[in-house]
């Protein structure tokens, strides 16, 4: 079966029925196409393996019906920078009525995301992280773990500031540490799967992105997360969306509590309602650049260093909040010390002014929290 040339970044799709693909070598075959393999058909022994096929890790328990498992495997070209998922997917959208890509932002966090990680597990499926190159610093070893059990990882910048709000330069170095940072802390190129903080898109960094042969990836069903401690409202949210929906990207956190206690829930309906789940891999990784390495591994000998000196710490670390913040706790965060409270004589006499709804925003470790960890 062939998908229609404007795929042209999608190389190969395969293991629709995994029983036939795992009694036979992984392989991956080259072109300009996406192309399904289904059981009935002969294994791809004919086809040009990939180099990065023999590291695809494909668990037997995958075609097991009792698991949520995969339904296929498909290999991205991120030659050019190609967009993937929700407006900016319109060309390359690869995915059938019923399947999903499962994604995980902002982490890792250790318990959080083992928390994920045993879940996906459990249910014998896999999915793709996205690093905040601090919080890979901070627990490199919490990285590996992550890509050891067969998951795809990308970076998510360094700070996870919103790209597009700022200059280029700026981005662009936010961007390179948060590549060197997850490279680093992988000891090996790191997937070229890009996603942009806050959703916050960047004309230059897209642009940018298509010379690093970077690939962007959007949501289709964001389980916003981030706006509860509650397993079961993330839950709802995610599977009434994909009830409209039927298939898409989606969007979670492994750092915040209702991602990491309502993920096996979520597995277990996306399981129920038959939901498929496919994995995507790259057709090549990412190089980081020397001057911005140089940079990150000053930070990571920092992190050494402090974890040697503590090794019984959490390795949840807290940064300082980053400075585009402006709340009065933010503020305080910045300074290590309490806001000041105002004093009677400073108080306005005039009527107070009606109180607007905060906007909801995203949490994350080194900022100040309503919620804790």
């Amino acid at each position: 079966m062939r998908l229609a040339a404007r795929h042209g970044h999608l190389t190969t799709a395969f293991a629709l029925a995994l029983a036939t693909v795992l009694a036979a070598a992984v392989t991956f075959a080259t072109g300009p196409s996406v192309r399904a393999q289904d059981s009935s058909a002969e294994p791809a022994a004919r086809a040009e393996a990939n180099a990065l096929s023999e590291n695809v890790r494909v668990d037997a328990c995958a075609s097991d019906p009792s698991r949520l498992g995969l339904s296929r495997i498909v290999e991205i070209d991120s030659t050019d920078g190609p967009q993937f998922g929700a407006n900016h997917g319109a060309t390359t959208d690869f995915l059938k009525d019923g399947e999903v890509v499962l994604t995980f932002d902002d982490g890792p966090l250790r318990h959080n995301t083992r928390n994920v990680l045993k879940a996906l597990a459990d249910h014998c499926t896999k999915a793709t992280f996205f690093m905040v190159g601090r919080m890979a610093a901070a627990d490199p070893a919490m990285v590996k773990e992550v890509a050891e059990a067969g998951h795809s990882v990308g970076s998510h910048t360094w700070s996870h500031k919103n790209l597009r709000a700022n200059s280029f330069a700026k981005g662009e170095q936010d961007f390179e540490m948060g590549v060197s940072a997850v490279n680093r802390a992988l000891g090996k190129e790191a997937t070229p799967f890009f996603r942009f903080p806050y959703l916050g898109d960047n004309r230059q960094i897209g642009e940018h992105l298509k010379t690093r042969h970077m690939s962007a990836w959007w949501v289709d069903v964001d389980s916003k997360d981030y706006l509860t401690r509650d397993p079961n409202v993330m839950v709802r949210r995610v599977m009434s969306t994909l009830a409209v929906k039927r298939k898409g990207i989606i969007l979670m956190h492994d750092i915040q509590r209702s991602t990491a206690g309502g993920i096996r829930m979520l597995l277990d309906q996306l399981h129920d309602k038959g939901f498929k789940v496919v994995h995507i891999v790259p057709k090549a990784t990412v190089q980081s650049l020397a001057e911005y390495d140089s940079i990150v591994a000053k930070s990571f000998s920092t992190k050494a260093a402090a974890a040697a000196a503590n090794p019984l710490a959490d390795r949840s670390i807290v940064w300082t909040a980053p400075k585009h913040a402006t709340t009065d706790e933010t503020a305080a965060a910045q300074t290590n010390v309490r806001p000041a409270k105002a004093s009677p004589q400073d108080a306005a006499p005039a009527k107070a002014p009606a109180k607007s709804k905060p906007q909801p925003v995203e949490i994350l470790p080194w900022q100040p929290q309503p919620f804790g960890y």
